[in-house]
């Protein structure tokens, strides 16, 4: 079987090495010239790690990052909202936080090389599969292409026949690393139209995320390092030990938060994964987690059904349901964390501080455990 994955990134490097566990070898195409100490932090919760375990990853995981098992919200000042365990009961593994450079040299590592610098030119089906042609001048014949392109994805449009638009939230992000340690647990705190996330990615290092209610493409609200500080100076700690490790603004990366959903995620012997099927809001912080799942997913359906359009039919019916589910669930608890009326956040401030650890422990359940047509370790 000849496969074709479009999309060097977290899910197609995770599909690599999930084809990889049941014998099959995929030609992999990434448009990234190169592989950098590139990216910020991310958080794979148990049911990510279960799936890692399933791909023989685990071990270097937690190796490579660090185990979280506390998730806290807070205001500004620091006052705790909502405090909620990662640890799920049969589910072994910790959640784990580790710098998305560090995740990605782990499923290259497992996965087929991917040709660098290279995209597509051209999609055509033929009677014995899709014939493809590549920006470096190659083609090929594939069975099955799989777009793991992301929210720009290219095969998308192959699939859908139309532009899908990504939807934009309404706030902005900026996202870096810093040097320090600043507790175990997992924390954001929820401001005034604007958050700050503070996550542990080593006993030395910390990611750090802002958000910033904007309009879409908008330009940062500060012109140095003195109004990045003023920006955020409002939040207490871990936020303000964080920020003042802050010492260039160059570092910073910066992306308007989007979701997307494409109404269709296959057709015969082109499928979606990831974002390019279903971006998501990483407020649930099951985005990446999403595309690990769709790999170990699909690589399971196409070694026990080929790229038949049986298996790929399957597949979105097994997937879409969970991934919609938690795009809608981010998209809300999104726009309810970026609120910037006092009397509207004070009531939400006090029905998370009301709400009982049992109904937010369950609700973090409901999303680890609902895996449909995933393979676990």
């Amino acid at each position: 079987m000849r496969i074709l994955v479009v999309g060097g990134g977290i899910g197609g490097l995770a599909l690599g090495a999930a084809l990889g566990r049941r014998g099959l070898v995929a030609d992999v195409v990434e448009r990234r010239e190169t592989y950098g100490d590139e990216g910020a932090g991310i958080v794979l919760g148990p049911n990510v790690m279960a799936v890692m375990k399933g791909l023989g990853l685990h071990e270097e995981v937690l190796a490579a990052g660090h185990p979280v098992g506390l998730a806290r919200i807070t205001d500004a000042s620091g006052r705790v909202l909502q405090q909620t365990p990662y640890a799920v009961p049969g589910w072994p593994l910790p959640a784990t936080a580790i710098h998305r450079s560090r995740l990605l040299r782990i499923l290259r590592a497992a996965s087929p090389a991917p040709r660098l610098g290279v995209t597509l030119s051209r999609l055509e089906d033929c009677a014995e599969g899709v014939d493809v042609a590549f920006s470096d001048g190659a083609t090929g014949r594939y069975d099955v292409v799989v777009g793991a392109d992301g929210i720009g994805s290219a095969v998308r449009r192959h699939v859908c026949g139309v532009d899908v638009l990504p939807r934009y939230s309404g706030y902005t992000c900026w996202r870096l690393v810093v040097e320090g340690h600043f507790g175990d647990a997992v924390v954001e705190m929820w401001g005034q139209g604007k958050r700050v996330g503070v996550v542990p990615l080593d006993a030395r290092r910390s990611y750090v995320y802002l958000t910033h209610n904007a309009p879409r493409r908008a330009e940062a609200p500060w012109t140095d390092l003195a109004g990045f500080r003023a920006a955020y100076a409002g939040f207490a700690d871990p936020a303000r030990s964080a920020l003042a490790r802050v010492d260039r603004l160059d570092g910073l990366l910066h992306n308007d938060i989007e979701d997307c959903l494409a109404p269709r995620w296959w057709r015969p012997r082109a499928v979606l994964l990831g974002d390019a099927a279903h971006a998501v809001t990483p407020n649930l912080g099951q985005g990446a987690g999403l595309a690990i799942e769709d790999a170990a997913a699909l690589a399971w359906l196409l070694a026990t059904m080929g790229p038949s359009d049986e298996a790929l039919a399957r597949y979105e019916r097994l997937r879409r349901p969970r991934a919609e589910r938690i795009r809608d669930r981010s998209w809300v608890l999104g726009k309810v964390s970026q609120w910037e009326g006092g009397l509207a956040r004070t009531v939400r401030d006090a029905v998370l501080s009301w709400t009982p650890e049992s109904v937010s422990r369950a609700q973090l359940e409901a999303v680890v455990r609902d895996m449909p047509g995933v393979p676990i370790g």
